[in-house]
């Protein structure tokens, strides 16, 4: 007669098998839900850090499109025409528009321009970027980010004879929305 094998029993009376018991299931969902509450939270914040530094830098991109502006007319020896750049929309100044440029508006509807894109306000001579992110966003600001082409002061050295004249120049700014 042949005989089947069978698989070994356990010994000295231990009866458990391989497994998550409940009590282990229910530590292991209440420490993933805690550490994904955690990244969420951290995603959430560099999505705003994020938001805030492609605001700046397109912002710095085109305080130099501005600055080269000045330098062409400058060197054409049309200092005149400085003064006709305020009020202008500065994004035209560019080689490439944004991906996230809605165009110029005078009264845009949250249906034209939607959170998280830049239009030019033709009304008010603004650049102004929607903020997509709830919270508040940089620190104090509302909605909106607004920024425009004026004539600022420059600063004045302290060792300058009084009678001289003010410089001025123009100057992409932010301003208060």
């Amino acid at each position: 007669m042949r005989q089947i094998a069978t698989p070994p029993t356990l010994s000295s009376g231990c009866s458990r098998r391989g497994g998550f018991s409940l009590l282990e299931m229910a530590v292991c969902t209440v420490v993933m839900a805690v550490l994904t509450g955690v990244l969420l939270q951290r995603l959430l914040y560099y999505r705003e850090q994020a938001e805030l530094a492609a605001v700046e830098q397109l912002a710095g991109v085109l305080r130099s499109a501005l600055v080269l502006k000045i330098g062409q007319l400058q060197a054409r020896g049309k200092e005149a025409e400085i003064p006709s750049l305020i009020g202008k929309n500065p994004i035209d100044w560019l080689a490439e528009k944004p991906r996230n440029y809605a165009g110029e508006y005078f009264a845009p509807t949250p249906a034209q321009v939607g959170p998280g894109n830049w239009y030019f306000d033709l009304k008010t001579k603004t650049l102004v970027y929607l903020i997509s992110g709830e919270k508040k966003f940089p620190r104090g600001t509302a909605k909106r980010i607004d920024f425009k082409v004026e004539f600022t002061r420059l600063p004045t050295i302290p060792a300058k004879q009084s009678g001289t004249s003010e410089t001025r120049t123009v100057a992409l700014t932010q301003v208060n929305s």
